[in-house]
């Protein structure tokens, strides 16, 4: 190693905690992502950032200092932070190793061109590898999530699909019962798949059961009416069963007017309706 080069790697290292709790404030003060960071972990990691281009000035290789900087990259780029902050990383780094440069050059007055090109050039590589890893890792994990959404929603839609399930009982009839709450989205499904079903299967009948419905306030009883009603305008006939005392008492209260559907209390006398309404019959055999 030649001696002044020698001469700066010892000065920069005897230098380094200070500059390191510099770099590391600095950097704090200047972006949130970093603020939010352990202050213990931040200082580890602009430590090891200054040990490894000490280094990379000492002995020439860059490639530990470059290995690092793809270290470092990754790890910011699952951790939430943005491009700017890695653009204040890299000028942070630039700026405190030029201050070193100027204070080694004060006091020993050797500094030349070719050795603040040497850490100019040391500080361009780490800074094209820092912005690649962060880059590339920043990508993946954004076609990760994209894949998670669209898994996600196809999920979401197996379980509408299953929530609402619109089950043939015999030629021209339909059953669709109906398990848990119905929200505005949820009925809009509803409505979507049962005219969907009554156009593919020619259906005649639809049974609506609300047995496994808790509660029915005004909007469910809405959402419920206009089924009914989208149903009749494609040539349906609806019957709706499945409501037990305490849903007929609420209907009642809120003025539901259900005389445009024929209502019935289970669903076995709304199947016994609809199969009479097409000439058929559940009998024993004798």
């Amino acid at each position: 190693m030649p001696q002044v080069i020698a001469h700066i790697v010892a000065f920069c290292e005897a230098h380094l905690s200070d500059t390191a709790e510099r770099f590391t404030d600095s950097l704090r003060a200047q972006q949130p992502n970093y603020a939010a960071m352990d202050r213990a972990a931040l200082l580890q990691a602009v430590t090891t950032s200054l040990k490894t281009l000490i280094q990379a000035i000492g002995t020439g290789d860059l490639e530990p200092f470059l290995r690092h900087a793809r270290s470092v990259g990754q790890a910011r780029a699952s951790s939430g932070f943005i491009a700017a902050d890695m653009f204040t990383a890299l000028n942070e780094l630039r700026h405190v190793a030029w201050e070193l440069i100027e204070a080694f050059d004060r006091e020993y007055h050797t500094i030349t061109v070719a050795h603040a090109k040497r850490f100019e050039d040391a500080i361009h590589a780490f800074g094209q590898e820092l912005l690649t890893s962060f880059s590339i890792a920043y990508r993946q994990m954004q076609f990760q999530i994209r894949d998670q959404a669209l898994q996600i929603e196809s999920q979401q839609q197996t379980i509408r699909e299953l929530s609402t399930p619109i089950l043939p009982l015999y030629e021209g009839i339909l059953v669709l019962p109906l398990v848990g709450a119905i929200d505005s989205f949820r009925a809009g499904q509803i409505m979507e798949r049962l005219l969907t079903a009554i156009a593919e299967r020619q259906a005649d009948i639809i049974i609506l059961d609300i047995t496994g419905v808790p509660v029915i306030d005004t909007a469910v009883a809405n959402y419920l009416l206009q089924t009914a009603r989208a149903a009749q305008l494609i040539g349906a006939h609806v019957i709706l069963v499945g409501i037990g005392p305490e849903i007929a008492q609420t209907m009642v209260q809120l003025g539901v007017d259900v005389s445009r559907i024929e209502v019935r209390a289970t669903l076995q006398s709304g199947i016994e309706l609809a199969l009479s309404r097409i000439g058929r019959a559940i009998r024993p055999i004798s």
